[in-house]
């Protein structure tokens, strides 16, 4: 015996070789700069899903990436850039593969180095886009969180293409291979971990699975030949009849949206619904089926992110980047509408000997309840962030120079009253405040917050615990 043969013996127990690994999930990358390519893999290199992990098939360009599209149809997802070899090169692709390919089972997800500018509504639904993201935004964890979404809608939409398939093909068959074929189709749907359903042309429930019956907690043939408006009553979603309307009317082939309704518990859930006519085999829709996804633990998720891309993680105002975002639409709302706008520098007073005396711990909840007031007494519209240290800064829509010293001085002395638990006794804290109006003719944020910034500065010279507003021009 060989010593090639000896090893195989070893390593193939029982004479049966071991399992392949699954194939990873192939992504195709449009993109004309070299480092999204490689932040990608870099991105998705550690992740997997359905013990898959993901290949990275690099396009610098739409021209490539038409050659790798033409020759390849079991492409899940595309990252696409918008700006390429010319400025809609992106978008180009994107119509390339609906139309002339005919392809809507891949999912597009449109990415752009230009967060500021998301594209708009229309351009969302004439091409047919799935998802957008921004490249600079787009963490390693977005962009699983993205992955996962565009792999599962995939494979749904993949699921009722075959069921079509299937349903069509044994119309014209003789009546046994007919209820063969419908017996296997409820099967696979029963089997399936997602609620998926089937509605005639007027719009009544024909088939329904078994999750479908657990999330609604119903019997197997309860809404059998009843209409989503018969039996969800007030809680039917008014995306449920408008996306039934929109495609039995000729509005498309096939629907994605996002509804939210309640399940058995009372509990809201958001779903990601994925609806297709179902056409058999004269041509003519003939009714609807549709497969739903709980994606309220990913949109859990985002929302935190977004917290936590936003907040400050010690106090619980917002951080400065926040901030600054919301200052420059305030300042363009401002603006445009001809309201005033206010913005207050805070500064805690002696903070540094806080910390110095009493450490770094009692200076952290000297900070919290500092913000804890301060928030306690400004409105719901009214930004209040920690820009750092000991410094933050609140932003007052609406408000002219009168409100906000009022303002100021109302959360000057309410810092001033409250008592923090300081090495056994209670000490006071102030703080002081600069306040600073826009001017009519002033259209940059960094001016107005440096004039509060300057306002602060002459309150802190004054004497601290005081308010100084900046002066008016003329």
């Amino acid at each position: 015996m060989s010593d090639t043969q000896s090893k195989q013996r070893l390593t193939f127990k029982g004479g049966r070789p071991p399992a392949p690994e699954a194939e990873p999930w192939p992504v195709l990358v449009v993109d004309d700069d070299p480092q999204v390519h490689a932040m990608t893999r870099v991105l998705l290199r550690d992740f997997d899903f359905q013990a898959r992990g993901f290949q990275v098939i690099s396009a610098h360009s739409a021209a490539e990436a038409r050659e790798i599209l033409a020759a390849r149809d079991d492409l899940p997802v595309m990252l696409l850039d918008v700006v390429m070899e010319t400025d809609d090169a992106g978008l180009g692709l994107a119509r390339y593969v609906r139309e002339e390919l005919g392809n809507h089972r891949l999912r597009i997800i449109l990415r752009t180095g230009q967060p500021g500018e998301a594209p708009e509504r229309r351009v969302m639904l004439d091409y047919d886009i799935n998802d957008y993201r921004s490249k600079t935004d787009l963490t390693a964890q977005k962009m699983f969180t993205a992955m996962v979404a565009a792999l599962r809608s995939w494979t749904h939409i993949a699921t009722i293409e075959g069921l079509n398939a299937t349903l069509e093909a044994r119309v014209a068959e003789r009546t046994r291979e007919l209820e063969e074929a419908r017996a296997f189709a409820e099967r696979l749907v029963e089997m399936l971990p997602n609620p998926v359903w089937l509605k005639d042309e007027r719009g009544r429930y024909r088939l329904y699975n078994r999750a479908f019956r657990e999330f609604f907690a119903i019997g197997p043939t309860a809404w059998h030949g009843r209409t989503a408006a018969e039996v969800l009553g007030e809680h039917l979603p008014v995306e449920e009849m408008e996306t039934d309307a929109t495609l039995m009317s000729g509005g498309g082939e096939r629907l994605d949206y996002e509804m939210s309704m309640p399940d058995v518990t009372g509990m809201p859930r958001a779903l990601m619904v994925s609806k297709s006519l179902l056409r058999l085999g004269d041509g003519e829709p003939h009714g609807l089926v549709a497969v739903a996804t709980d994606i309220t633990e990913r949109k859990g998720l985002e929302r935190e992110l977004r917290r936590l891309a936003t907040v400050d993680p010690l106090t619980g105002a917002f951080n400065r980047r926040y901030f600054l975002s919301a200052a420059v639409q305030e300042m363009e709302r401002a603006a445009r509408y001809g309201t005033p706008l206010a913005v207050m520098m805070v500064d805690i007073d002696h903070f540094k000997r806080i910390n110095d005396l009493h450490g770094h711990a009692l200076g952290d909840e000297v900070l919290k309840q500092v913000v804890e007031v301060c928030r306690a007494n400004l409105r719901e519209v009214d930004v209040f962030a920690r820009l750092g240290g000991e410094e933050f800064a609140a932003l007052l829509p609406q408000t002219a120079m009168p409100g906000a010293h009022g303002l100021a001085e109302r959360l000057r002395r309410a810092v001033a009253e409250m008592l923090v638990p300081i090495a056994g006794q209670d000490v006071r804290v102030t703080i002081s405040v600069g306040v600073a109006e826009r001017h009519s003719d002033e259209t940059r944020f960094d001016h107005l917050l440096g004039r509060a910034d300057q306002a602060l500065y002459c309150a802190k010279q004054a004497g601290r615990d005081r308010v100084e507003i900046s002066a008016s021009r003329g």
